[in-house]
């Protein structure tokens, strides 16, 4: 049985990590996304959606074995959700 304590700090670290990412990848935003996370909920998971994702794609780039279905779509999943963060930036939810 998992403990819901052990859970969130593995939830917040996506989270970080992907908020970092998404800083990287959109420079223009970053005081926005840095701000916008920090009071939305759902911005904030799909920071920790981001990081995850990202954690698993570059498991899967790194490993020589891996599906490269599976990795072109974990490629659209990243780009799907960076999308997301801009048009929740932009207000067009």
């Amino acid at each position: 049985m998992v403990r819901k304590e052990s859970v969130a700090p593995i939830a917040g670290h996506a989270a970080e990590r992907g908020l970092a990412r998404l800083m990287m990848r959109l420079p223009a935003t970053r005081a926005t996304i840095r701000a916008a996370a920090a009071d939305d909920p759902d911005l904030h998971e799909m920071c920790g959606a981001y990081g995850e994702a990202c954690t698993v794609l570059d498991r899967m780039r790194r490993d020589a074995s891996a599906d490269p279905a599976i990795v072109a779509e974990y490629e659209i999943i990243c780009r799907e959700i960076e999308a997301e963060v801009m048009q929740t930036l932009l207000g067009d939810r």
